[in-house]
């Protein structure tokens, strides 16, 4: 039985794209070691394949997986769907990935037979051999069927260990590998140590999706799979790879042990870093090149309104312990729509007062089934689903519109024009020549939607 994975395109409307970004689909390099096991598996990368129906006319495929990893990829992953089932209706249809884990909202689900949620790699591998031999997939757990032209859910798959899980079926993707980059780290290898996070941050639904568990790997797997990949640059996309720090101070030291070499970026509390000082300084050593840190808000009640459980006095610790040992920073600032424009002057301010090496910015967005979503969605003055992008503003804003984008757009101009030390790209998305501002125009000019 032939499987196809696809990884869908960008939204024709998109401000970050793979210009900036674009990374390996390693949530289907998951999927597909687990079926190659008993199946014929292909993944499709359709930001560089742009026609499906030549795709399917080169092999009859029994089932086709659709990821739909973001809100802004839900309307191209519908003209997907469509094609699929036009070109052959006797195909399987999978949906995964996180939007449908969260909501079915606003997919097409009448060209869908199934849809696999949450950690997929063991309910689509079941799924896949009970469509082979037409076995009852009512009781797979993890997955939702059609009965009546509705999405039936079965009941959630508990992940207790990510130990189970092959390594990702990489080779599959390998005709795309000198395409795949992460900002200024190219090539880059997608790597995963954890899954999980025990807070609760209004602006996230992932911990809402693990249930506030943390699921680590154990560092024996992390170092075996390490070995094996070729390239320097690893991107950790754990939600917070340091909540463990005695795991984690143990892996830095097998890794240095076994002579690794590699580059590691990763996501991390501004806590974890002050709380844990020696930590961050054998991660460096270990190869740890930079962070991305939620730093969230200048303002101290906005940051409780997060639920974020920090201060703003940790961000100069924070910044002081990780420049200390020669670890780049990324961080994070949310912008409300209600800031006015001396709020968005101490925001410059403070970024420019911290150093924050590539800062980035993002307009504080009401993902679908955060607690911000819940609390915010009767007041959306839009609902463009390109604009679940973290660059849009879907609240009535306090400054006139063209006004407030015109403020947004310039903080990524402030922080680009930082210096005189001949860096091109001091935001960590700055793409090449002129997609930078290119990017930033296009926010700028996003009033004219509203």
């Amino acid at each position: 039985m032939n499987i196809l994975l696809i990884w869908p395109p960008s939204a024709d409307y998109c401000i970050l794209d793979e210009k900036f970004s674009c990374c390996e689909p390693l949530g289907l390099e998951y999927i597909a070691a687990a079926l190659l096991a008993d199946f014929s598996v292909e993944i499709v990368d359709m930001r560089f394949e742009k026609n499906i129906e030549q795709i399917l006319a080169k092999e009859k495929y029994d089932i086709v997986g659709l990821s739909i990893p973001f809100t802004t990829s839900v309307n191209c992953c519908n003209i997907l769907l469509e094609k699929i089932k036009k070109f052959d209706n006797t195909i399987k249809l999978v949906i995964g990935g996180h939007y449908p884990t969260v909501a079915f909202e606003n997919i097409s689900t009448e060209y869908v037979d199934f849809a696999v949620l949450g950690e997929g790699v063991n309910s689509f591998y079941e799924l896949a051999k009970a469509i082979k031999y037409e076995e009852d997939f009512t009781n797979i757990k993890g997955i939702a069927y059609k009965n009546d032209g509705e999405l039936i859910c079965t009941e959630k798959r508990p992940i207790t260990t990510l130990d189970d899980f092959p390594f990702p079926a990489r080779r599959l993707t390998q005709k795309y590998r000198d395409k795949y980059f992460h900002a200024h780290y190219k090539p880059v290898t997608m790597m995963r140590f954890s899954t999980g996070c025990p807070y609760n941050c209004s602006f996230c639904v992932l911990w809402k999706i693990t249930e506030r568990k943390y699921i680590t790997r154990s560092n024996e797997q992390i170092i075996k799979e390490l070995k094996e990949i070729e390239g320097e640059n690893i991107y950790v996309v754990d939600d917070e790879a340091f909540i463990d720090s005695k795991k984690m101070y143990e892996l830095a030291n097998l890794i240095l042990e076994n002579k690794l070499n590699k580059k590691f970026h990763m996501y991390v509390r501004s806590d974890s870093v002050v709380n844990n000082p020696e930590l961050f300084a054998i991660w460096s050593k270990a190869g740890l090149d930079s962070v991305l840190i939620g730093l969230e808000s200048i303002f101290e009640d906005e940051l409780k309104g997060y639920n974020k459980n920090i201060s703003n006095e940790l961000a100069y610790q924070c910044v002081e312990i990780l420049h200390k040992n020669k670890i780049e920073i990324r961080a994070n600032f949310i912008v409300k729509p209600e800031y006015s424009k001396e709020d968005f002057r101490k925001l410059r301010n403070l970024m420019i007062d911290l150093n924050i090496d590539r800062p980035t910015f993002a307009v504080l967005t009401p993902f679908h089934a955060t607690d911000e979503y819940e609390k915010t969605k009767n007041d959306f003055i839009i609902n463009k689903l390109e604009f679940f992008d973290c660059y849009h503003t879907f609240l009535k804003a306090k400054l006139p519109i063209k006004e407030f984008y015109k403020e947004f757009a310039d903080l990524f101009r402030a922080a680009n024009a930082r210096g005189e030390d001949g860096k091109s790209d001091k935001v960590f998305y700055s793409g090449q020549g002129s997609n930078f501002e290119e990017m930033v125009q296009m926010m700028e000019d996003s009033y004219i939607y509203y």
